[in-house]
């Protein structure tokens, strides 16, 4: 399709160079982050009814571990190839095989449940991740062609919104398909009655149906219009040439202070978001249902479970990533900064939570403890996902003349290898009853992001580009050389 959207909202000057941006560029936006959304939900389909299927199929916990295991393995496996092959066909065929590839995993599902195949549901989370290689990687990317430098790390914060399609995951997989279970429940999982065991696995079903839809909307939807890029740049840091493939990756292992903003950023994150998931197991412990109902014929739908919490917690954490992306535009310098106090706040919050599961806190009352659980995991999901864009930005500047994808797919395939590990461990018996490790877990990870950030040097590499345009290419590459 021809790229014939509106003409420029904006522009600006400097010599022969002329900065534009389209209007398009927000339905360039909408398309990827609603894409991202709808992989991220479908990596989450199994984990919150992780109960459901222990009942309904007879599968444990640790089922549910292997489906997310698959997942990370693809876009390990798949990350780099995948960008390598972007280099030669564009964003545009891209983004159109991600959201097919999305597709295709939802019809696997569909075929593998029924049939309760579980090495072809293991099969369709590897093609979704193979999928999601391509939204992972590509959110700076997407700012930096479209968007101008006021508004990238914005830009940045929707397009890398992806957990909002886990909070989704959150809410879908009890509440809309009826794959509801209480603590209580999956105890006397032996004696429930056949008609609602029954109803477990229809209600299963129905979320496979509804990721599905989720899927075909995204692939239309980029198939309908999504160009690789705009007919001008938005900025001048995006005319500068990029180093090719392999130059650029030798550039990046290369860079120490690279390696030690990533390292800061997946640990807590990676470890984090790998463990909310399973937090209807981690908070079973403390009297927390999956879902409470009222019986089995009707929804009790008070916000008073496990799965709300993670659902609010991801929810809200990506919807303020929104706000603070927009604060730290006006303050492109201080990027660093931003990071130390989130990464300190959200030490202080995954330790109180990891105190309270210990029981080494107590709170007697239980509706009080049911809102502190809301306010520690949504305070932790904010200062740990909300700060995601951030990373981003700052990585791209760090790395800068390297590829925006290549620095994100690092970043990306370091996240995914922590997370085989935090699955891999899950998978010990041992471990997998006693959900205590995974939260001090978190508390480890953003310890050993503070000094590894306090050593971090930022640079700006990009953004002088852009704030400084007299400078020649040639003293910019003895700059950043």
């Amino acid at each position: 399709m021809a790229d014939t959207g509106t003409a420029s909202t904006s522009s600006e000057h400097d010599g022969s160079f002329t900065a534009k941006t389209y209007k398009r560029r927000w339905w360039i936006l909408l398309v990827f982050s609603f894409t991202s959304c709808v992989q991220s939900a479908v990596y989450n389909t199994w984990p919150p009814v992780a109960d459901a299927l222990k009942i309904g199929f007879g599968w444990s916990d640790s089922f549910s571990a292997v489906m997310l295991l698959m997942y990370c393995t693809a876009v390990i496996m798949g990350t780099f190839p995948v960008m390598y092959s972007i280099d030669n066909i564009g964003v545009r065929h891209g983004m159109v095989l991600s959201t097919a590839v999305s597709v295709l995993c939802s019809a696997v599902w569909l075929v593998g449940l029924p049939l309760r195949q579980t090495w072809l549901l293991a099969l369709g989370s590897f093609l979704n991740g193979l999928g999601s290689t391509v939204t992972s990687s590509l959110p700076t990317v997407i700012s930096t062609s479209w968007f101008s430098v006021s508004e990238r790390t914005t830009a940045t914060s929707i397009a890398s919104m992806g957990y909002l399609g886990t909070a989704v995951a959150f809410f879908a997989g009890p509440y809309i398909s009826g794959a509801n279970v209480t603590a209580s429940e999956v105890i006397n999982k032996d004696t429930l009655p056949t008609e609602f065991v029954d109803q477990l696995q229809t209600g299963v079903l129905n979320i496979l149906y509804f990721m599905t839809a989720l899927t075909v909307v995204g692939f239309w939807f980029t198939i309908i219009y999504f160009p690789s890029q705009p007919p001008q740049c938005p900025s001048k840091a995006q005319t500068h040439p990029r180093e090719s493939f392999w130059p650029g990756m030798k550039h990046l292992l290369s860079n120490s202070h690279f390696w030690k903003l990533t390292l800061a950023y997946n640990l807590p994150n990676s470890i984090f978001n790998s463990w909310i998931p399973f937090c209807s197991v981690s908070f079973r412990s403390l009297g927390v249902d999956e879902v409470k109902l009222e019986t089995h014929n009707s929804l009790c739908m008070e916000p008073v479970t496990s799965g709300w919490i993670g659902f609010s917690a991801l929810l809200i954490s990506s919807l303020l990533s929104i706000p603070i992306s927009w604060i730290a535009d006006r303050f492109k310098r201080k990027l660093k900064l931003f990071l130390q106090l989130a990464n300190g706040l959200a030490l202080a919050l995954c330790l109180i939570l990891a105190l309270i599961q210990r029981g080494c806190i107590s709170i007697s009352d239980h509706q009080l403890s049911i809102a502190v659980l809301y306010i520690l995991s949504i305070g932790a999901a904010t200062c740990i996902n909300g700060f995601i864009p951030i990373y981003y930005e700052l990585a791209s500047e760090c790395a800068f003349p390297v590829d925006e994808s290549l620095a994100c797919a690092l970043l990306t395939t370091l996240n995914n290898v922590i997370g085989v590990v935090f699955f891999l461990l899950l998978l010990i018996p041992a471990l997998a009853s006693d959900s205590e490790w995974m939260m001090w877990t978190c508390v480890g990870a953003c310890a050993l992001a503070v000094p590894l950030l306090f050593f971090m040097k930022e640079n700006y590499y990009r953004l002088d580009v852009d704030t400084a345009c007299t400078q020649t290419d040639e003293e910019y590459r003895a700059v950043v050389s």
